[in-house]
């Protein structure tokens, strides 16, 4: 997991890019992971992200979860 006091200007990440949004995506996946059961306004406001950026992350942290149950599966 990413330490918090990383910035995306120590990382340099672009605005808008894949290195970006998996950044992101990490950050709400460790956030829920620590705080299960917790509201979206929850990750929103801990880790000071967009609300379109955590539903987002959120979208593709559930479509990962479908496909790796799948593989799973077969």
């Amino acid at each position: 997991m990413f330490h918090e006091f990383c910035t995306i200007e120590a990382l340099n990440l672009r605005p808008g890019s894949k290195e970006l949004e998996a950044f992101n995506v990490e950050r709400v996946r460790g956030y829920l992971e620590c705080n299960l059961g917790c509201k979206k306004k929850e990750v929103i406001h801990a880790l000071g992200l967009h609300p379109r950026t955590v539903a987002k992350a959120i979208k593709i942290i559930r479509a990962n979860a479908h496909r790796s149950v799948g593989a799973l599966q077969s």
